[in-house]
């Protein structure tokens, strides 16, 4: 009962580890009554590998739960313009950070009177191989290896990638190749990221340029 109250403050704690003492029914019905863990084992090699294994399992739950709200930072270049209407499908270069499938893509200019920042969300980014653009195809590859992620120089001689959203009429009106694109971060997405599902996924690097983007997008 007293494991219980894990539950509310630190759930993947609500365990009860028991090492070479026998575990009685009433116990095992109460436990999963109040939706405690419990680990029994008469070695204690094995007792640690199934609580590792259990909060591991945990970890990764967390992160599929925070995927939609993890936004990893990116600044790209564009090098070519394959298609201006939706979807849009642009080549460029990874300057900093990487692009990753789902990526929203943002970009910030200044109002020349006004000195205001105007932010332009353009839609979530999907990778192309350049050499597959023409069939359609939504997946990025690299030297023919499908590739969920393209960080900052394996790129080579660029990527594709393909934009969705309600707001691509922004592109070529308000926003053109001479622009460089952001990956879209808000103080809900730094946090996720900040989170303990996600924190060991972000490099030194990132979190440098999430510093950076924070000024760009004017985040506190």
């Amino acid at each position: 009962m007293r494991c219980a109250t894990m539950l509310e403050r630190a759930p993947e704690y609500a365990v009860l580890l028991c090492f070479d003492v026998k575990v009685d029914r009433e116990a095992e019905d109460l436990a999963a009554e109040m939706n405690v863990k419990i680990f029994a084992a008469n070695i204690i090699y094995h007792l640690f590998d199934s609580f590792t294994a259990y909060q591991q399992q945990l970890l990764e739950q967390k992160k599929k739960e925070a995927a939609g709200s993890a936004v990893f930072p990116c600044v790209l270049h564009i090098s070519q313009i394959i298609r201006s209407r939706d979807p849009i499908i642009l080549g460029v270069d990874v300057m900093e950070g990487s692009i990753r499938m789902g990526t929203p893509l943002a970009a910030v200019k200044y109002n020349e009177v006004t000195q205001q920042r105007q932010v332009y969300q353009l839609g979530k980014m999907y990778l192309l191989y350049l050499d597959l653009v023409a069939n359609g195809s939504v997946s990025m590859e690299q030297n023919h290896k499908a590739l969920d992620i393209v960080k900052k120089g394996q790129s080579g001689a660029g990527v594709a990638i393909k934009i969705e959203g309600a707001t691509q009429q922004l592109f070529g009106r308000h926003i053109d190749e001479n622009d460089l694109l952001y990956s879209y971060i808000t103080r809900h997405s730094i946090d996720t990221l900040k989170s303990e599902a996600m924190r060991a996924e972000v490099s030194k690097e990132e979190w440098a340029l999430i510093v950076k983007l924070k000024t760009v997008f004017g985040l506190t």
